[in-house]
């Protein structure tokens, strides 16, 4: 009687075993229906042509198979190098007027039934929209101003200890023809100001050398600091456009949501359209996060010049002084 009762349990359980494979049948055609009626409710796609590039095993992918992405749908037209590694293939947009993103959900075909593309740097740049370009020239700004100041404010450049050290040797020698011969061939800041030092040394006095230093020292530190200007302007505006850019996606992302897209595909635009808006937000702070170390950097080493040459020119100042006095 017990082993009946167990037969009996077994074959039942069995029997529902049996029943319930043609219920998951079903499920999945009705879940190609809907993904059917849904393509048929879209507008018809524009042909426009996307590459996707992929780590997942794409091997049984076929030309012609659907993939839905972001509400809209693609055929695939080409595909390329294709194995257990990824490859790449081509999709043509048969329906829905979204942007593709990442990830792709077969509807039709033999292909594999997700697939998430590997997203580059040149393509998330790409989908931020035109604001994007301008943003870009601003991080070209920046490596150039960079490049720039690292080959001006030098010491070599701007108070070199060989030009420093026979100046200073002429002045002590009361040798002004040596020493402004020798500012004459010398480039920078100390030489600039050495320059107006003995601009008409006989007919100025202590006082006008000074103030002939000073105007000449506020005129060439002017000229050194506007690059170091430019990347202040820089770190404020990318930030700004980002933000415009942001703004911007985000309301044409509201746009998209007040059609008459179904609601189990609103979420996704949202979720999309939000992602696109703020990589411009983010491309900005990645210029202005940079500009901002340059210009910390280069105003630093800047204003340890302009130091050492103060002290420089406080020293030739008094040496002329003394032989202003001893002229008289």
């Amino acid at each position: 009687m017990m082993k009946t009762v167990v037969w009996l349990m077994m074959l039942l359980t069995f029997n529902v075993a049996v029943a319930q494979v043609p219920e998951f049948d079903a499920l999945m055609d009705d879940a190609d229906q809907v993904a059917e009626s849904e393509q048929d409710e879209l507008t018809g796609g524009d042909k426009k042509v996307f590459k996707v590039t992929t780590d997942v095993d794409i091997s049984s992918l076929e030309v012609g198979d659907i993939y839905k992405n972001n509400t809209s749908f693609f055929r695939v037209t080409k595909v390329g190098a294709k194995g257990a590694r990824g490859g790449s293939f081509r999709v043509e947009r048969s329906a829905g007027t979204q942007e593709p993103m990442r990830y792709w959900t077969r509807v039709s075909g033999l292909g594999p039934t997700s697939i998430a593309g590997r997203e580059t740097l040149w393509d998330r740049f790409r989908k931020g929209g035109p604001l994007m370009y301008p943003i870009a020239l601003l991080l070209l700004a920046v490596i150039v101003v960079a490049i720039n100041s690292g080959m001006v404010y030098r010491g070599s450049k701007q108070c070199p200890d060989g030009f420093v050290d026979q100046a200073a040797d002429a002045l002590t020698n009361e040798d002004l023809p040596r020493f402004e011969n020798l500012a004459s061939q010398q480039e920078g800041l100390l030489a600039a100001i050495c320059r107006r030092m003995v601009f008409h040394f006989e007919d100025s006095t202590e006082e006008d050398i000074r103030v002939r230093c000073e105007s000449e020292a506020r005129k060439q530190i002017g000229f050194l600091r506007m690059p170091l200007r430019g990347l202040t302007f820089i770190a404020a505006v990318a930030p700004l456009l980002g933000l415009l850019g942001t703004v911007v996606g985000m309301i044409a992302c509201f746009d998209s949501l007040a059609s008459d897209a179904p609601s189990a595909g609103k979420a996704q635009l949202m979720a999309s359209g939000i992602k696109i808006a703020l990589l411009t937000t983010a491309f900005g702070l990645c210029v202005a996060v940079p500009a901002l170390f340059v210009f910390f950097t280069y105003n630093l080493k800047l204003n340890t010049l302009i130091a050492d040459c103060e002290g420089t020119v406080a020293e030739f100042v008094h040496k002329l002084a003394r032989i202003k006095r001893k002229a008289e």
